[in-house]
């Protein structure tokens, strides 16, 4: 957990005063434990209980229309931005600035995790991601792929700096190499 807290804080140390919309994935279960927020109505999301997956790309335009000079960052799982990747698109049609941060661990890793824990065979767990930077570049938004941890903040400043919706893939395979 200290390392996705660590993202989080890279997040609120690059884009002081953001708002961080989380989905229901293991970037947002640890900082609803341990993040600390420096902005009231800052940090919110669904992740609480089952969740709500697709939750927070829409939120998160939501709050991009409604706080338009805050930076918006929506923390989203490969598995929840499925469930509504067409917001992609809508946040560029309304022209909001939203930074998608895609925690890709390729399916619902939680989800696995709670069914091994319990001796369950897991059973729809790993669905097949798309490429999300080229899905994201085909709704003509910028998109970045991490090689490494050390690349989020250089990633999230260029993509606060150009006013327009962006996408950044994590996959949680670099964490900690």
């Amino acid at each position: 957990m200290r390392d996705e807290i660590a993202l989080i804080e890279t997040i609120r140390r690059t884009l002081p005063g953001c708002i961080i919309v989380g989905d229901s994935t293991q970037l947002i279960y640890a900082g609803n434990f341990y993040g600390d927020c420096d902005r009231v109505r800052g940090w919110f999301n669904a992740a609480t209980g089952y969740g709500a997956l697709g939750y927070g790309p829409p939120a998160a335009i939501g709050a991009a229309l409604a706080a338009p000079d805050a930076p918006v960052v929506c923390i989203v799982g490969d598995g929840g931005l499925q469930f509504t990747m067409a917001e992609l698109g809508t946040a560029v049609d309304e022209g909001t600035s939203v930074i998608f941060l895609v925690w890709n661990n390729d399916g619902y890793r939680e989800i696995e995790t709670y069914m091994l824990e319990r001796g369950i065979a897991p059973i729809g767990v790993a669905p097949s991601p798309p490429d999300f930077a080229l899905l994201a570049r085909a709704y003509g938004m910028t998109a970045t792929r991490l090689g490494a941890v050390s690349d989020l903040a250089q990633a999230l400043t260029a993509a606060a700096l150009r006013s327009e919706p962006a996408l950044i893939e994590i996959h949680e395979s670099i964490i900690g190499a």
